[in-house]
């Protein structure tokens, strides 16, 4: 599942970039000879961007980087929500399980003609334990044995190849948090109420997107009995870099319902830090445009006549800061079952159209 998860982040997060419109990331530049008449030199500048255009196809925009490198900042810190704590599982000595979170930018990107304008994921390990064995009653004027601690962390790369392209995901994460039962609960397992806890730690989530391809085109225009050609060759690479830190405080509460079922709800504030980066290029050299007439030669051109040149530039560099605070809503249902629990998560921030989600599986003991 989360290889399936990475594969389409690593298309459609640098497939955001995509547009339509002429500002390019990669860019071809025509400069023909003083020898060509200028209907000639604008029908051969038409075939020139059909190559650029052809390059570009799937790749970012050179419109958009800072916007689309602010989008996944954001959705760096809603993918980690929900990842490294726990609201409803009930743990009274030792917990351990695992989870996977996917965060996103809801809000449409016009100049890049895209329906989102950023996206995350992020996974984790996660054990745990209440400190009511510390040799100790209290901590800091808290109770230990309303005292809970998690720790979380993963290191996880994806590669995909796909003919010409070649992609890579590189992911890590690491926290520690702390929930503390404010307000003891109350009921039993047949019907309950967990009372209020309130939650805390630190968060770092760390992504990295690339994607290369090799590209060959061959340009051919013929006028008047003259052929004109020139071959393009490049190697265009993409790359986009976030690393993000969050500290979270929540409050949360949660139902338990027939022992199976458990639904949690609260409220978050986060501080945050990082920032995403995107680079590129095209790796590529200036190309010969040759004129074949059959009445000579000339080097770089065979039995041709260098006529111009095309030269290439890029322009992918982005950045993006993550917004230091963030205000948000989550929910959750939990299936319980003896020592297992299967949670589904959906966090939502407020004033903006930054969403997560995460699911996971844990041992609770």
């Amino acid at each position: 599942m989360l290889k399936k998860i990475l594969h389409l982040l690593t298309i459609a997060t640098l497939g955001l970039y995509a547009t339509d419109s002429s500002a390019q990331i990669f860019k071809l530049t025509l400069t023909p000879d003083g020898g060509l008449p200028a209907p000639l030199v604008t029908a051969l500048q038409a075939e020139v961007q059909k190559i650029e255009d052809e390059i570009n196809d799937g790749l970012p925009s050179a419109t958009t980087p800072d916007r689309l490198m602010e989008g996944m900042a954001n959705s760096s810190v809603m993918a980690g929500k929900g990842i490294g704590s726990d609201y409803a599982s009930n743990m009274s000595v030792f917990l351990v399980g695992a989870g996977v979170g996917v965060g996103a930018d809801l809000e449409k990107n016009k100049e890049a003609d895209s329906p989102i304008s950023g996206a995350g994921i992020q996974g984790g390990l996660i054990i745990g334990t209440n400190l009511s064995w510390l040799p100790t009653n209290t901590i800091l004027g808290l109770e230990t044995k309303k005292l809970n601690v998690y720790l979380n962390g993963m290191k996880y790369k994806y590669e995909m190849n796909n003919k010409e392209t070649s992609g890579s995901a590189d992911l890590s994460s690491y926290g520690v948090h702390f929930s503390y039962d404010w307000i003891k609960s109350r009921g039993n397992r047949l019907l309950g109420w967990g009372g209020i806890k309130i939650h805390t730690g630190y968060e770092y989530n760390h992504t990295n997107l690339k994607v290369n391809s090799a590209i060959t085109k061959d340009l051919t225009y013929e006028d008047s009995g003259d052929t004109y050609s020139s071959q393009i060759s490049a190697s265009p690479n993409a790359e986009i870099d976030v690393a993000t830190h969050s500290i979270p405080l929540e409050i949360s509460t949660s139902v338990q319902v027939l022992y199976f079922v458990s639904i949690y709800t609260g409220l978050g504030v986060d501080y945050n830090m990082g920032k995403a980066t995107g680079k590129g290029d095209l790796n590529s050299t200036t190309s010969t445009l040759c004129r074949n007439d059959g009445n000579g030669t000339s080097a770089g051109c065979g039995t041709g006549q260098d006529v111009g040149d095309i030269d290439t530039e890029a322009n992918v560099d982005g950045k993006g800061k993550v917004n230091p605070f963030l205000t948000r809503g989550f929910a959750g249902v939990q299936l319980n079952l003896p020592w297992t629990r299967v949670f589904v998560q959906a966090d939502k921030a407020f004033g903006n159209d930054l969403v997560g989600v995460s699911t996971g599986l844990r041992f609770a003991f």
